[in-house]
């Protein structure tokens, strides 16, 4: 009986142990795909808000809708066990600083819902509203994203 309890045992503690590197390896991949569709998003925008550029009020709309989304996709991302693992390039002081962390994406994202609201109508009405969001993601990332190897 003792012989068929340890390898249940043995089985169960593997697949635990699986179970939080799989979480951690889904937490950081799933922050990097958000934090990618910011991005993107960001470079719709900032084309948009040169001097002279085109700009499209729906496709403005959907960058910030989707930008919205993707934020909060990626602060639920910032897992405890998810600091390590993969590449990634999260400073440790978010999780040392988190009530800071925090208050920055959620200042992003009042500004991104703020811009969704205004639906500005031209460039004139989105251009400030884009250098305010704009200004948050670079704050965030200045105090709390590792420079590139």
């Amino acid at each position: 009986m003792k012989r068929a309890i340890l390898p249940t045992i043995f089985l169960m503690a593997t697949l635990a142990a699986n179970t939080v590197l799989a979480d951690t390896h889904s937490a950081i991949s799933r922050r990097q795909a958000a934090m990618k569709t910011i991005s993107e998003q960001m470079k719709i925008l900032g084309n948009m808000s040169r001097i002279g550029s085109i700009y499209d009020d729906f496709l403005a709309q959907s960058a910030f809708e989707n930008m919205g989304d993707a934020i909060i996709d990626a602060r639920i991302n910032f897992l405890q066990n998810s600091q390590t693992g993969e590449k990634t390039r999260a400073k440790a002081s978010i999780w040392r600083a988190d009530s800071d962390f925090n208050a920055r994406m959620a200042t992003f994202l009042a500004d991104v819902n703020a811009a969704i609201v205004a639906e500005p109508p031209d460039q004139g009405g989105f251009t400030p509203l884009f250098a305010t969001v704009s200004q948050n993601c670079k704050s965030c990332h200045d105090v709390y994203r590792a420079p590139k190897n």
